[in-house]
C-alpha cells in the first residue's frame, strides 16, 4: 500500500468515526515521512482533527502547529487551529489564526464564518457583521444569514435584521432554524406578532418541536406560564429527546412549585431508554433541587441501561464524592477522565477531590492541565487561588489583591433624581414586577429568594438604563486606577473598553442567601444594592446579610477562611474580579434583599 492509499485509509476511518484506527494508521505514516514535509503537514492536520474529537485539545493542537511548521501555507489549517483556540476560549490567538486563514485565502468561508461567530460572542458588533458578510460573500451556508441576523439585531440594526430574516424565510420556506430567526426580529417590536408568526409556520413545517418550544419562549417571558408549558409539552410530544424543552419546562415547574416537576425526564426515558444526555440532565435538576439521594441513584441506573459516557461516569464520581465516597469517587474521575483528557470541567472536579482530600501535588498537576486548555478559565483561577493559600504559596495574595481588586463604590445619582435613596425605591418597585415565580431558580447560587430572566440591562425601562450608566460611570473609575500586567490573569485583560455579558436582579427574602461560588465566564463582577433589610452590625460582630469573600464552597472546614465580609447599603456597588469566591450570610427580616448583580468582560 502506497502513501496515497494509506493516507486516504486514515481519512475514511476518520470520516467513518473509527478515531482510534485513523490515530494509528497516521502515527505509522509519521514515522515513515520524516523530512517529506507536505506528507508531515497532511497527517499532522488529518491527527489533529482525530484529537480534537476524541477532546485531547492540547495535542491536537501540538499536530496543528506541526502541520503548520512543515507548511505555513495552509489556510485550512490555520482556520482549524482558530476553531480550536475559540474552543479553548483563547479568543486573540484565534482571531489572529482566521486572520492568516483569510490573508491566505480571501474566499475561505469558513473562516470568516467562524471568526464572526466569535466577534458576535465576544460583543464586538460591528466586526461581527464584516466578518459574516464576508463569509456569505465567500459562499457560506445559511449558518452565516443566521449568525447575521443576530449581530444585526446586537448592533441595534434592526431594519437589516427584519429584511435578511424574510429573505432567508423565502429562500428557505420549511427550515425552522430561519422560522425562529424571524420570529425573534418580530419579538423585538411585538411579542404577539411573533406568537402569531410562529403559529402560522407549523403547517409548514416538519420540525413542529421547534416552533412549539420558541412559542413556549415567548409565552414564558411573557409571564404566560400555562401557555408556555402546554407548548413545551407539545415540543416534547413530538420530539422526546428535546433536552431544552425539558429543561425550560421542568425549570418552570420548579418556580412555580407545580408537582409535575421532573416528570417529562421519566417519560421520555420510558421511551428512549439508552439516550445518556436525559439522565445527566434529570440528575443535574434533582442535584439544583436539593435531592442529592434522587440524583445519584440517576446515575448509578443510568451507567446500566445507557453505558458508561464519559459525563454520566463523571456526574456519577462528583455524586460519591458528596456522599464522602472519596476512593470510588477518585476511580470513577479518572476512568471518565481517560476518555476525555482535556475536558475543563472533569479537571476542575478532579483537582477539587484532591483538594478536598489533601493532595495538594495532583490538584496542583490537574490545574495546570486545565490552564493549557482554558488559561482564562474563572473557575481554574479560584482554584488555583485556593491551593496557594492552603499551600502558604505568596502568589495567594498576587492573584487576590484584596485591597487593590475588591472595591466599594457610592453610585452615581441618575438626573432627574434628587438623591440615591428615592431613585433605589423606584427601582426596587419596577424590579419586584419582575419576580413572578415562586422560589429560587435551579442552578444558581441564590437560596430562599428569586432571580429575574434575562439580561436585565437590555430592559427598556428607564430606571434599567438609569442604573446602567451609573454602573458604566464607577466602571470607567475602577478600571482606571489599575496597571497592566501581562503575568496576572485580570490585569493582564485590561483593555480600552468593556461589555456585559451578564446582568439580572435577586429578591432574597426571609433567611435568603447565596452560596459560596464564583462566576466561571466573567472577568469583572459587581453587585449593586437597591434595598436593604436590617443588616448585622460591624460592632456586634454579626453579619446577617453581609457579602463575604474568600471562603469556597468546598466545606473544608477549619481549611476555609474569610478575607473580607462587607456590609451592604443602599446605592452602593462592589466590584471584584469574577474568579474570586463569593456568598453571603443569611438573614432574619421580613423585608427583602434586593439586588443588581452583573458580569462584565474585556473587549
Amino acid at each position: 500500500m502506497n502513501l496515497e492509499q494509506r493516507f486516504q485509509q486514515a481519512l475514511n476511518a476518520f470520516n467513518s468515526g473509527d478515531l482510534v484506527n485513523a490515530a494509528n494508521i497516521c502515527e505509522v505514516i509519521l514515522a515513515q515521512t520524516a523530512g517529506q514535509l507536505q506528507a508531515q503537514a497532511d497527517t499532522h492536520h488529518l491527527m489533529a482533527l482525530v484529537c480534537k474529537r476524541q477532546n485531547k485539545l492540547r495535542l491536537a493542537e501540538a499536530h496543528f502547529r506541526s502541520s503548520l511548521k512543515a507548511n505555513r501555507r495552509q489556510p485550512v489549517v490555520h482556520s482549524n487551529l482558530g476553531n480550536l483556540l475559540q474552543q479553548s476560549r483563547r479568543f486573540k490567538e484565534a482571531d489572529a489564526a482566521y486572520d492568516r486563514a483569510v490573508v491566505l485565502m480571501p474566499n475561505l468561508a469558513d473562516a470568516w464564518y467562524n471568526r464572526g461567530k466569535m466577534a458576535l460572542e465576544q460583543g464586538r458588533f460591528n466586526q461581527a457583521i464584516f466578518f459574516l458578510q464576508k463569509a456569505r460573500a465567500a459562499g457560506a451556508k445559511i449558518n452565516a444569514d443566521l449568525a447575521l441576523i443576530k449581530a444585526y439585531q446586537a448592533a441595534g440594526e434592526f431594519k437589516q435584521a427584519k429584511v435578511l430574516s424574510d429573505n432567508l424565510c423565502q429562500q428557505h420556506p420549511g427550515d425552522v432554524r430561519s422560522i425562529a430567526a424571524a420570529a425573534k426580529v418580530r419579538q423585538q417590536d411585538d411579542q404577539a406578532e411573533a406568537l402569531q408568526y410562529l403559529e402560522s409556520k407549523l403547517p409548514l413545517v416538519d420540525d413542529k418541536a421547534t416552533i412549539y418550544y420558541e412559542m413556549g419562549l415567548l409565552n414564558y417571558a411573557k409571564d404566560e406560564f400555562d401557555l408556555a408549558i402546554d407548548q413545551f409539552q407539545a415540543a416534547l410530544a413530538e420530539r422526546p429527546d428535546m433536552i431544552e424543552a425539558h429543561r425550560s419546562l421542568n425549570n418552570l415547574f420548579w418556580q412555580q412549585e407545580d408537582d409535575r416537576f421532573l416528570k417529562s425526564y421519566r417519560q421520555a426515558i420510558e421511551v428512549i431508554p439508552a439516550m445518556g444526555a436525559l439522565y445527566h440532565n434529570l440528575a443535574a435538576m434533582h442535584i439544583s433541587a436539593g435531592n442529592e439521594q434522587q440524583a445519584l441513584e440517576v446515575l448509578r441506573e443510568s451507567l446500566t441501561r445507557a453505558g458508561r459516557d464519559p459525563f454520566l461516569v463523571e456526574g456519577l464520581a462528583v455524586q460519591e464524592l458528596k456522599q464522602g465516597n472519596m476512593g470510588h469517587a477518585s476511580e470513577l474521575m479518572k476512568e471518565a477522565l481517560q476518555s476525555e483528557p482535556d475536558n475543563i470541567r472533569f479537571l476542575i472536579n478532579i483537582a477539587d477531590l484532591d483538594i478536598r482530600s489533601g493532595q495538594y501535588r495532583d490538584a496542583s498537576d490537574y490545574l495546570a492541565q486545565a490552564f493549557e486548555v482554558e488559561p482564562h478559565n474563572q473557575e481554574v483561577w479560584a482554584y488555583q487561588g485556593l491551593l496557594w493559600r492552603l499551600t502558604d504559596d505568596a502568589r495567594h495574595d498576587w492573584l487576590n489583591d484584596y485591597d487593590k481588586l475588591l472595591k466599594v463604590y457610592e453610585l452615581p445619582v441618575p438626573d432627574g433624581f434628587q438623591n440615591l435613596i428615592g431613585f433605589m425605591s423606584e427601582l426596587s418597585a419596577d424590579l419586584t414586577s419582575l419576580h413572578t415565580s415562586k422560589r429560587q431558580p435551579l442552578d444558581q447560587s441564590v437560596r430562599n429568594g428569586t432571580q429575574s430572566l434575562g439580561m436585565l440591562f437590555n430592559d427598556p425601562n428607564p430606571l434599567i438604563a438609569c442604573i446602567k450608566k451609573s454602573v458604566e460611570a464607577v466602571l470607567r473609575d475602577y478600571l482606571g486606577s489599575m496597571k497592566a500586567d501581562a503575568k496576572h490573569p485580570f490585569y493582564s485583560r485590561l483593555g480600552k473598553s468593556t461589555r456585559f455579558t451578564g446582568s439580572w436582579s435577586v429578591k432574597l427574602g426571609e433567611g435568603g442567601y447565596h452560596t459560596n461560588h464564583m462566576h466561571p465566564y466573567g472577568w469583572l463582577s459587581c453587585c449593586n444594592y437597591v434595598s436593604l433589610p436590617p443588616l448585622g452590625s460591624a460592632s456586634g460582630g454579626e453579619r446577617a446579610g453581609w457579602i463575604r469573600f474568600g471562603e469556597t464552597s468546598l466545606q473544608l472546614g477549619e481549611r476555609e477562611q474569610v478575607a473580607r465580609a462587607i456590609k451592604p447599603e443602599v446605592g452602593k456597588c462592589v466590584f471584584f474580579p469574577s474568579y474570586f469566591w463569593h456568598g453571603t450570610y443569611a438573614f432574619s427580616s421580613d423585608l427583602p434583599r434586593m439586588t443588581l448583580p452583573c458580569d462584565i468582560d474585556p473587549v
